[in-house]
């Protein structure tokens, strides 16, 4: 069998028959094209959650959420666990009202200790941090995030100036390192963080922390640390065995297996939906190939009255129909790379477009086309030639 013919001649038949072609193509070019852009964004949207995850934990790293945590509780953790290295306390306000010279605005204003820098990761990339005389003094002074910087001073500097935070004056003393979107959505650079002990005493009126990150030396036993904090925890706030903890604790660990998880499970969706895509191309790539078959009934008798074999009938059906779904399929993953760019930059995801995605992609497309080719190929080599040439 002459194959550079037989291609040639596939292509030819799916220029002379546009709509058929196009209506053959189309469903796999949808379903590649979901494929390929659903993979390029959730493996981008994983590496991007990663890095803010990472960058927020870091390796070796614990969070303790409690509305009865204390610097107490933290002391006793620091006392009695060799492994920490430090730890910083962390008070969330909430959205509250700021304002400079009649521009008004809500932010999120947390209150943080003087090692939040390192704890954290996060330092200023003007101006200067907290100290600890700051939070001796509860002073009245803020870090403030870039985007919040710019919406209120432009491409005025804000240190020095003066804000109103729920109508308390509070001095601004260095510029937050920009770090976007968190894994919740929130812009974490329109935030704002004063002195804990100021945030506690002047905005508000508690002696609980709320929550607090914790470093341990040892970041491949940082599962076990966490259990040794729960249990110091239980111990200091009285809970018996039975009783359900009053905190909840997670590690840097529990965070990358908990996004590895959701992303496994976006992946099955887009899957499932690619896949269904293709079913129903294969269905409809069938059906348009068996009434090509029934047109093509003559020429199918005369090929077998010289000499053709079963074989190279059911061959010559589907290289042509492989050979539609092929270009269907790089189509497909043009579509699909050109939406995955379009929804990156409107949702400031990145995409990630692997040889992987794009192999599969092709396999998809072929394996829709050889399947779905099968039973009207089986059919064509079945004929009797006497009865289709009459």
């Amino acid at each position: 069998m002459n194959w550079k013919l037989l291609l040639a001649g596939s292509f030819k038949l799916m220029s002379r028959y546009k709509l058929r072609t196009f209506f053959m193509g189309f469903a796999v070019v949808v379903g590649v094209a979901t494929l390929i852009a659903g993979r390029a964004l959730s493996t981008g949207s994983e590496q991007q959650i990663m890095q803010r995850v990472n960058q927020m934990f870091g390796p070796g790293t614990i969070l303790i959420f409690s509305s009865t945590l204390n610097n107490a509780d933290l002391e006793a953790i620091d006392q009695q666990l060799e492994q920490v290295i430090s730890w910083s306390p962390r008070f969330t306000l909430g959205e509250l009202d700021i304002s400079y010279q009649g521009a008004d605005r809500q932010a999120a204003v947390y209150g943080h200790s003087e090692r939040a820098d390192f704890v954290w990761n996060r330092d200023v990339i003007d101006g200067r941090f907290f100290t600890n005389d700051d939070l001796v003094r509860s002073a009245r002074i803020a870090l403030i995030g870039t985007r919040l910087a710019e919406t209120l001073f432009g491409s005025t500097s804000p240190i020095g100036e003066e804000i109103l935070i729920d109508a308390i004056p509070f001095s601004i003393v260095g510029i937050l390192e920009p770090v976007g979107i968190d894994p919740h959505g929130e812009d974490r650079d329109e935030d704002i963080y004063v002195p804990i002990t100021t945030a506690m005493r002047r905005l508000s009126n508690t002696d609980y922390v709320g929550s607090a990150k914790i470093v341990v030396s040892n970041h491949q036993m940082v599962d076990q640390d966490a259990e040794q904090i729960a249990e110091i925890m239980r111990e200091r706030h009285l809970i018996v065995a039975g009783e359900a903890d009053d905190f909840a604790i997670y590690t840097s660990k529990f965070a990358g297996r908990s996004v590895a998880r959701a992303n496994q499970v976006l992946d099955v969706y887009l899957m499932v939906a690619a896949g269904v895509v293709l079913l129903l191309a294969a269905v409809v790539i069938s059906s348009i190939m068996l009434v090509i078959m029934r047109e093509r009934i003559a020429e199918i008798g005369l090929r077998k009255a010289i000499g053709a074999t079963q074989l190279q009938i059911s061959q010559q059906f589907l290289i042509e129909v492989a050979s539609v779904t092929l270009a269907a399929g790089v189509a497909g993953i043009g579509l699909g790379i050109a939406v995955a760019s379009l929804i990156s930059k409107n949702i400031d995801v990145p995409m990630v477009i692997s040889a992987q995605s794009i192999i599969l992609g092709l396999a998809s497309a072929v394996v829709v086309g050889v399947v779905s080719g099968i039973a009207p190929a089986r059919k064509a080599a079945a004929l009797d030639p006497v009865e289709a040439l009459r």
